[in-house]
């Protein structure tokens, strides 16, 4: 072989391998940009709560359940923690905005979603447990106001539980107006396993008169005269109720105890007539 043609041969050969050299190295480079391209759950994350932060719930939510999943993948326990607390937020607000619009399976949807990212948080439950009410499921409602309750003390959010307490209170008033007397019982009782209510033991009383159980009707009148304001109209309605469970002496015992002018002359007559 020529010297020349030697050389020339070297030459391809460096030429070949200097190309070799820069195609690795824009290969490097494009996988180093990919990668800084690739969405991270911190990036993620930042991008959701600047969404929150504006009140743009629609767009923040499913950024946070994106940071949180990749989150999990990648074992990102700050990120996980926050991604919850704040989608959990997001998920109620948005869940209130449809609860508002009437658009009540989305709501319920939406309250699950965020008790799912965090059972901890109490406001869920109280979204939850409203946009049950305005569906008429009074029963699951009234269990959920009180995890409610429950998880709102845990936060020591005091004011929040009695809020909440008192909208499910609020579920035995309606019933009780609206004469469902057997329902009335039934959830009230269920109230009452967790709460002390003298209204509510009261209208439970007087729903139990319209069963004929009058005898758990005395026990309920009972309770409510513990705390009720006007008890004139629970002694009456116990007095009733011992009248004719035939115990006289103590229904005259109660309608004795019975001083407003509204009952006074029935008072009067059942305190003669009476033995």
């Amino acid at each position: 072989m020529s010297f020349e043609s030697a050389r020339n041969r070297m030459a391809i050969t460096v030429k070949a391998a200097t190309t070799l050299c820069l195609a690795a190295l824009f290969s490097f480079s494009l996988s180093a940009q990919d990668a800084a391209a690739a969405p991270t759950a911190a990036g993620i994350y930042n991008d959701g709560l600047a969404a929150l932060k504006s009140k743009n719930y629609t767009e923040g939510l499913p950024l946070m359940e994106q940071a949180l999943k990749l989150a999990q993948e990648s074992e990102n326990e700050q990120v996980i923690g926050l991604a919850k607390t704040n989608g959990a937020m997001a998920a109620y607000n948005l869940g209130m905005s449809k609860m508002k619009a009437k658009s009540f399976e989305e709501a319920n949807t939406l309250f699950n979603k965020g008790i799912g990212m965090s059972a901890e948080n109490s406001s869920n439950y109280i979204g939850l447990a409203r946009v049950l009410k305005e569906q008429g499921k009074f029963n699951e409602a009234m269990d959920a106001f009180f995890v409610g309750v429950e998880k709102a003390k845990a936060e020591g959010k005091t004011k929040k539980a009695a809020d909440a307490e008192k909208r499910a209170k609020g579920i035995i008033t309606s019933l009780y107006k609206a004469k469902k007397y057997p329902e009335v019982v039934t959830i009230g009782e269920k109230f009452l396993a967790k709460a002390s209510n003298a209204d509510v033991s009261y209208y439970v009383g007087k729903s139990m008169v319209q069963g004929g159980n009058d005898a758990g009707a005395v026990a309920q009148f009972d309770k409510a005269l513990a705390g009720i304001k006007d008890k004139d109209k629970v002694n009456y309605a116990k007095a009733q109720s011992l009248e004719k469970l035939g115990k006289n002496a103590e229904a005259i015992a109660a309608y004795k105890l019975v001083t407003g002018e509204k009952y006074k002359a029935q008072v009067n007559h059942k305190v003669t007539t009476l033995k």
